[in-house]
């Protein structure tokens, strides 16, 4: 992929220093020859990368009143909710009420994505295969790119991070029939939501379901609805894991040997275990959607997925009144996981200077964000693929069952040095514009003009040093620390 890093041949040691692949000693040592290596040197100056976001962060908690302005409001929403904004949208949401804000990110459904869906690659899920991972991969990041209505890819996000399946076991065409599945029910109810993964090829595949029959009970999926789903370590026994597997038996998927390629289950009574089974301490004839209707009142639950969403849209390690309020709307409202998110922009904290750039970006989230700032093509988004990949994400195949790690997990030597190249490659491929923007225009729309003493010298040298690279200086501001967190 043309955004990898590569080592530089010499026909192209002529190019400007910004043009080339970034190393680690131009990144990181005051020493580096040219004025972008000694920008860059200046941005990224110390070799603790962690200590490095930490002094920008905790800069970026000094800003006396950095989110009473509309715009950098209108900007901190966009960012968490969806995948950063253009100064015009930015202008138009810093001209609406904090109310209207949060409704217009919110009442998605009523926007069209026409344009988008037009635009979209067609994946042929009905040939023996399907689409490759690949192409998969680079659908759902071109939706995160183009989407008019960027909080339902942002939440698909969220639930592929949380009720996590994988393409190590799990075929494309499962994740992609799984992915619809988080986006069409993206702020419904978790109770909805978890009876329907319960019976999703993809999840089926992942944690082994398909293979769980009478007599011969499979607990990988129980165990996990509860331990990471639903309650969390603490709430449960091992029999309750064991008289749950069995109510979750008799869905089976149509596919015959070749499971992972069918994108349809059915429920077949030979394999159910029709026997009494006491669960938390109730006893009946449990099936598996009876489970969920136990799991998803109790209110381990209800905090669990308030702290996790809360968590994922304003800051880490939410203080208890504020999940306590998030985990009373949760269970108010019958499970409506839209009227929690809701809740969670309109709190305080959510603006608060602990919530300003408390996040990192994930690299799906620094991919979608930067090729929205420096447009793209079709091939873009494989690129993108291929360096979020480099970056530690990999769309569709995690980790583990519990997701990927986030914060200071995302960023080391190594793949922030992927994240210079990625950007540096985007940048390289901006169409021309007929008006170039300024370095203040650039630092407004990407970071809100709020800037460390170090950025904005940094800044302000590479500048100087070139004025007309319109793109060297678009590929400096998103090399910043500040554009890493979100």
């Amino acid at each position: 992929m043309d955004d990898a890093p590569i080592a530089t041949p010499p026909a192209t040691r002529s190019r400007q220093i910004w043009q080339r692949p970034v190393s680690r000693r131009t990144v990181l040592a005051t020493g580096a020859a040219g004025a972008t290596a000694a920008a860059l040197a200046a941005l990224w100056k110390g070799n603790d990368l962690s200590q490095i976001l930490d002094r920008v962060r905790d800069y970026a908690h000094g800003y006396q009143g950095a989110l009473s302005t509309p715009r950098v409001r209108a900007a901190h929403l966009l960012r968490r909710a969806g995948f950063g904004a253009t100064s015009a949208e930015l202008d138009r949401y810093a001209a609406m009420t904090s109310t209207m804000m949060t409704e217009s990110v919110l009442n998605y459904q009523q926007i069209s994505n026409a344009a988008l869906e037009a635009q979209l690659a067609t994946l042929d899920l009905t040939s023996e295969k399907g689409p490759n991972a690949g192409a998969v991969q680079a659908w759902w990041l071109q939706r995160m790119v183009q989407t008019a209505r960027p909080l339902e890819e942002k939440m698909t996000l969220f639930w592929h991070g949380l009720l996590t399946s994988g393409l190590d076991k799990a075929g494309p065409a499962q994740m992609y029939t799984q992915n619809q599945l988080f986006r069409k029910m993206a702020l419904a109810n978790f109770d909805d939501l978890l009876k329907a993964l319960s019976k999703d090829p993809a999840m089926m595949v992942y944690l082994d379901t398909e293979t769980n029959r009478r007599g011969k009970p499979n607990e990988n999926y129980a165990r996990e609805l509860m331990e990471l789903f639903t309650t969390g370590i603490g709430h449960y026994t091992e029999e309750d894991v064991r008289e749950s597997a069995r109510a979750f038996t008799g869905w089976t998927l149509t596919g015959g040997q070749r499971l992972r390629f069918t994108t349809d289950s059915i429920f077949n009574p030979r394999y159910f275990d029709s026997g009494q089974k006491t669960f938390m301490g109730k006893t009946g004839n449990f099936t598996g959607d009876d489970i969920v209707e136990m799991l998803v009142p109790l209110r381990a639950t209800a905090e669990r997925l308030s702290t996790r969403l809360f968590s994922f849209f304003a800051y880490p390690n939410p203080d208890p009144e504020i999940v306590r309020d998030l985990a009373d709307t949760f269970q108010q409202s019958h499970y409506n996981v839209g009227k929690v998110v809701r809740e969670i922009f309109a709190m305080d904290a959510f603006y608060s200077p602990k919530a300003y750039r408390a996040l990192i970006k994930s690299p799906a989230e620094l991919a979608a964000q930067t090729l929205r700032a420096t447009g793209s093509d079709a091939r873009a988004y494989g690129a993108a693929v291929a360096a979020s990949a480099a970056m530690g994400q990999v769309l569709f195949y995690p980790p583990n069952v519990a997701g990927w790690p986030a914060g200071t997990a995302w960023i080391n030597s190594s793949t922030l040095l992927t994240r210079l190249n990625f950007v540096n490659g985007a940048a390289q491929r901006m169409r021309p514009s007929p008006s170039s923007s300024t370095l203040d225009q650039l630092t407004n729309t990407l970071v809100d003009g709020n800037l460390s003493p170090t950025t904005k010298d940094g800044l302000q040298a590479f500048q100087a040093a070139h004025s007309r690279n319109q793109a060297g200086l678009l590929f400096m501001v998103l090399s910043t620390p500040e554009f890493q967190l979100n």
